[in-house]
């Protein structure tokens, strides 16, 4: 298994969240943001650990920044109530699918933090994104060339 599978899985459940679909969750990818959409998520990979358990079993902790992106509404508490709604339903979908939907090799998976939201502008838009932090713990079995 690898990141990119651990990435899939992230997507493929974020965009079963009402709102979210395959043209506003990107892997790595910003352009969504000019389309038009109503909110977007951007996954980027961020850190990770790796670990030697046993004679030839490997533990890895990757984590994946999820970025939510919402449109600024005009007034801090429209954005405010937007954003800690939508975030929620996120949170509370990754929280049923602690193996991200059985993902090979998972053993857990969790969202561990968030920072503030943060205002972006991108060209004219102007947004309110916040970073939440996903840790997703791998165990594999290598099989060694010498």
């Amino acid at each position: 298994m690898s990141y990119a599978t651990i990435e899939d899985g992230i997507s493929a459940i974020i965009q079963t969240v009402s709102g979210f679909t395959s043209a506003n969750v990107a892997q790595g990818d910003y352009r969504c943001l000019g389309a038009g959409v109503a909110q977007a998520v951007i996954l980027m990979p961020g850190g990770f650990t790796r670990n030697m358990e046993a004679s030839n079993y490997v533990r890895s902790v990757w984590s994946t920044n999820i970025e939510l992106w919402i449109p600024w509404r005009g007034e801090q508490s429209t954005s405010s109530a937007s954003i800690k709604t939508v975030r929620q339903n996120i949170i509370d979908k990754l929280d049923k699918y602690p193996t991200l939907n059985s993902v090979s090799g998972v053993v857990r998976a969790r969202l561990v933090s968030a920072g503030k939201p943060e205002t972006w502008q991108t060209g004219a838009k102007q947004f309110w994104k916040q970073v939440m932090v996903m840790e997703v713990e791998e165990r594999t079995v290598v099989s060694y060339s010498e």
